[in-house]
């Protein structure tokens, strides 16, 4: 499935992870998508009715290309659905965050 995400949606999409990242070429939301893509609860969700329940596809980012200021990326329907639950969930909603760790209170 191809979609198109601009630099916004791609904003979004970063801070599901756990650390910043940076999307300036191709390469870099690639990665985001597939690193999302690892993420993503296969069962819980429903996603698996795009494949074999018991069987997670190998890869689910397969090509991106720059298309101006946005990115045209070919992926698995089912990272393509979980894309679409992100982005629309409202502003500060996110379950995941790439917030920093804070130290515990722990005594040596």
């Amino acid at each position: 499935m191809r979609i198109k995400l601009n630099q916004e949606q791609l904003k979004k999409l970063a801070v599901r992870l756990p650390y910043e990242v940076v999307v300036d070429q191709p390469r870099d939301v690639r990665g985001l998508l597939e690193v999302l893509g690892r993420s993503m609860p296969w069962d819980e969700t429903g996603l698996s009715k795009f494949g074999t329940p018991s069987r997670r596809p190998g890869r689910v980012t397969f090509s991106v290309e720059a298309a101006g200021d946005m990115f045209v990326c070919d992926v698995h329907p089912a990272l393509a659905h979980y894309i679409r639950d992100i982005l629309s969930e409202p502003p500060g909603q996110s379950s995941q965050t790439n917030q920093p760790v804070q130290p515990s209170n722990t005594q040596p």
